[in-house]
């Protein structure tokens, strides 16, 4: 069969050459080399076991790709350092707070526990001798020792120090005393002094008029003093005695009033009530109060440091004094 005179034969020369046909062939094959190259398949029956050469290659490769990538998804250092230092900004504003509530939180939880303790032993106590006689003839300023003595006996107490009159142990802690010669260090008064070691909740000083006569250190750490003046009989409670801090009226040092009207007074005759609370000296104008009103009020009616006086003689004139009741009552 001829073919017509117009047809071209086959291949791009015109002719059928052996290099047109074996030309697809060939790059067919180079395809296929490459294939296994750099997609190497598990060994097998049947399957082209790929070289260790190949697979070296094709690591580096994929080694390579991983760490472009990961190069491009880090921060740069600019931007390491400003989160950083926005993080420490944030940090210094709230941790301080944060920090600060927990441990007004904890001063409230011991405040409650030493109430709790102390109301227990002074109910027992009245329970067992409720004509015992608290404060001395002729001064609120001194309660009984056989009263003192009646009170610790139901506690679990560690040591105890006062005047001459109450304890062999006078206590030591005199803003004069270097901080290393003072022995009992737990104990915020001394016992020949007026003038006690703790602030006032707007920062002045406390006398120590109400609780002067005898300290004790219980077993919870807690510090408690006894006294009286003219607001009253009293029992002060430190809920980490002083060697702990901050040793501020209302934040860990709290008061009970134990609301003395007459002289002598029995046992039974007294109440046992926070400072604050009603029934309590000074709280309103129909408590029993013998104190003239300080410029800044009475510090019992009210918890805050606007609230009564800097520097105070008595509790109830003390700012911090009406925190003893607030705080108790704190759901």
């Amino acid at each position: 069969m001829s073919l017509h005179p117009s047809a071209k034969p086959l291949g791009v020369s015109g002719s059928c050459s052996r290099d047109d046909v074996t030309q697809p062939r060939h790059r067919i094959f180079k395809f296929a080399k490459l294939s296994k190259k750099f997609n190497p398949r598990p060994q097998g029956v049947g399957v082209h076991p790929v070289s260790e050469a190949h697979s070296k290659e094709l690591n580096v490769l994929t080694s390579y790709r991983l760490n472009d990538f990961k190069k491009k998804a880090a921060f740069t250092l600019a931007e390491v350092l400003i989160t950083l230092a926005i993080i420490g900004v944030v940090a210094a504003m709230t941790i301080p707070t944060l920090v600060s509530n927990i441990q007004e939180a904890h001063f409230h939880a011991k405040w409650k526990e030493c109430y709790s303790i102390l109301n227990n032993a002074f109910r027992m106590t009245v329970a067992e001798n409720p004509r015992m006689v608290i404060a001395l003839p002729g001064s609120h300023y001194y309660v009984t020792k056989e009263y003192i003595d009646a009170i610790l006996s139901h506690l679990h107490v560690m040591d105890t120090c006062g005047q001459e009159r109450y304890d062999s142990n006078p206590c030591d802690n005199y803003d004069n005393y270097s901080w290393e010669d003072i022995k009992y260090k737990w104990s915020g008064i001394g016992s020949y002094s007026t003038r006690s070691r703790y602030k006032t909740l707007s920062g002045g000083y406390l006398n120590d008029y109400d609780f002067m006569n005898r300290a004790a250190l219980l077993k919870n750490g807690a510090a408690i003093y006894f006294g009286g003046s003219h607001s009253g009989s009293a029992i002060v409670v430190d809920v980490n005695n002083y060697n702990n801090g901050p040793n501020v009226l209302g934040k860990d040092l709290y008061a009970i009033n134990l609301g003395v009207k007459s002289n002598p007074v029995y046992i039974e005759e007294l109440t046992f009530v926070p400072y604050g609370a009603a029934g309590s000296r000074c709280v309103d104008d129909d408590a029993p109060c013998s104190l003239v009103e300080p410029e800044g009020g009475f510090g019992v009616r009210g918890c805050s440091e606007d609230i009564g006086s800097s520097d105070a003689n008595y509790i109830v004139e003390a700012a911090g004094a009406g925190c003893s009741y607030k705080y108790l009552n704190e759901k």
